[in-house]
This record gives structure tokens, sequence and C-alpha cells, in this order.
């Protein structure tokens, strides 16, 4: 589903927003990111067969929890690649700072047009990957952490942005611009001497020798949950206290 450009504009600007909040830097680190807006990830694998079984049934990626009216809480499935636990997890994310549970009058398809859309734009905004001297799908998919999937799409994007980029920021993106990207400018300066070595030589490069290494904390654990009441874009209720209930998390 296309949103209208304005919508564009505002998830752009929240994301910038919230990682700015949140001291982030990049390659953006999805799990770091959810902790620091305070939410807590418990992953599939700590439930036992019955919570796991319905906790499919309610995604077979992830879902967004609340208590006491404030979403709290991130199921996500732990067994799906790295890279794909990612996008889950901003995505709910995403889900949380748009503040879709209480946004009744936009129907479920736009809520999560919106938090995909948000997903996207953290972990690879447009004025970062202008900064790549290389611009393909596997120079993006190593800078960002991303599918070879999730890279092409980022590169469309890329593409459909720098048709109308004259030189000038905007305000959200000289914030993203702002934030601490050591691990990235580390792999810049790799493509620089790649690019530099091919116009010198003329050769084709091995991209699998400039991957970032991006180390990873340990996702998530059971957490004792209390005062359930939904999850946003029609979860069953009765699930998802089933689930906390027999995933021992209760």
């Amino acid at each position: 589903m296309l949103l209208d450009d304005e919508t564009y504009e505002e998830i752009k600007g929240e994301v910038a927003h919230y990682l700015v909040q949140c001291g982030m830097s990049y390659p953006l680190d999805a799990c770091e990111f959810a902790r620091r807006m305070n939410l807590k990830m418990t992953p599939y694998s700590v439930l036992m067969p019955e919570a796991y079984f319905m906790a499919m049934r309610a995604s077979e990626d992830s879902f967004l929890c609340e208590k006491n009216n404030a979403f709290s809480y991130v199921f996500f499935n732990d067994s799906k690649i790295e890279k794909r636990q990612d996008m889950s997890i901003l995505h709910e994310v995403g889900h949380l700072v748009l503040d879709h549970n209480s946004t009744p009058n936009k129907s479920d398809d736009e809520k999560e047009a919106e938090a995909k859309f948000f997903a996207k734009y953290a972990k690879a905004p447009m004025p970062l990957i202008h900064l790549l001297p290389i611009k393909t799908v596997e120079t993006i998919q190593k800078a960002f952490g991303l599918s070879r999937e999730a890279a092409g799409y980022a590169l469309d994007n890329y593409k459909k942005w720098l048709e109308h980029f004259d030189g000038t920021y905007k305000d959200y993106e000289l914030k993203i611009l702002a934030l601490e990207r050591s691990e990235l400018e580390a792999y810049i300066s790799e493509l620089n001497g790649i690019k530099k070595h091919q116009s010198e030589c003329g050769q084709q490069s091995d991209w699998n020798k400039y991957k970032p290494d991006i180390v990873k904390e340990v996702r998530g654990h059971a957490v004792p949950l209390q005062g359930y009441k939904s999850t946003i874009v029609q979860r069953n209720l009765y699930e998802i206290q089933q689930i906390t209930k027999f995933g021992g998390v209760m």
C-alpha cells in the first residue's frame, strides 16, 4: 500500500527524532534501539509449545503488546534470520512511535504500511546511503546489515530520493547525518579504497571481504507480564493472554 508524500515525510521525521533521542549509531542495532525505547523483547524460543503455536498464529514474525495503556513488549520469532528479525523488531518500534493503538481512523493496512516504511527508513536512511562511494545492492546490504531483497528496495528508494535531492538536506536528514557512525565510516573508507583501485586497475572487487563486523547482544528473555489488554492490528486478546500463560511468562 502506498502512502501520501506528507505521511512519508512525517515518518522520516519521527525516525530521526527517536534515533537522536535514543543516541543511536550506524549500522543500526535494532535490538538496542528497541531496548532504548523501553521495549522488553521476548523471543518465541522461550515459549512453551502451546504458547509458541499461538504466537505463530498471531504472527510468524513478531507482534507488539501493551501493558497499563503503554506498549511494553515485543514477541519476535528468533528462528528467522537475524536480518529479518531486525526488520520485524523495527516494524514493531514503528507501531509504537506512530501511536497506532490510538489512531482508530486508520485502517490496518495503513498502519502496517506505515510501520513497514518506518523500519525500512530507520535501517537504511537515504542520506546515509548517499554517503556510500559505491551504491549497489551489495554495498548497501553490507553497509546497513540488510537482506539482499531489503537492500534492493533501499536502492530503489534511494534512486527516487536522488531525483529530488538538490544538495540541501532537510532538518530531519541533518539529524540523521549527525548521528555517530564510526563503523559505517570504516566501511565507507573501504569502499573508497575499492573505488580508487577499480579506477586505477579496472578490477572487480570481492565484496565479501568488506563486511563490517557488527556484534549483537543476546536477544530478549522471558519477562513477567501483568495487565494485558491487546496488541495492535487485530490481535486476539484471548490468544495473547494464553501465550503469556502457557509460555510461562505471566
